[in-house]
């Protein structure tokens, strides 16, 4: 165990960069749950201290139950102050890319001249031409 010389308070091993992650991910929730100050300051504290520094996860389980317990993780309400769900659900997938032009000049070129030649003799069609 080593002791924080600031506080006094000790800490389980860690390393810094596990204690400074956990850290920063509790307090950027809290900080955009726009609580009072200092009441989100000692939610995140009470969570790190249950959680330690091990898992970012944990801790973040620990700040959502004393937010359920203390009636502060409401959600998102609407204007008649009810729940608001995700409408329509979330659903996740893969997203395929387009091929990629790999001769954006040339194909710019090609559009120009097919355009040039649309508004100079007209819609091109392909009954009467060979």
């Amino acid at each position: 165990m080593t002791s924080i010389p600031e506080t006094g308070m000790s800490t389980p091993a860690g390393s810094p960069d596990e204690w400074r992650y956990s850290r920063d991910r509790v307090l950027l929730y809290v900080r955009a749950l726009d609580l009072p100050p200092f009441r989100g300051l000692d939610l995140a504290v009470e969570s790190l201290k249950a959680a330690g520094p091990a898992s970012v996860s944990e801790a973040m389980r620990k700040l959502r139950e004393l937010l359920a317990e203390n009636g502060l993780d409401r959600g998102i309400l609407d204007e008649e102050g009810r729940h608001i769900s995700s409408m329509p659900s979330l659903n996740r997938g893969v997203m395929v890319a387009e091929p990629l032009d790999r001769v954006p000049w040339k194909s710019a070129l090609g559009r120009f001249l097919r355009r040039w030649r649309r508004n100079l003799f007209g819609p091109w069609e392909t009954n009467g031409h060979a």
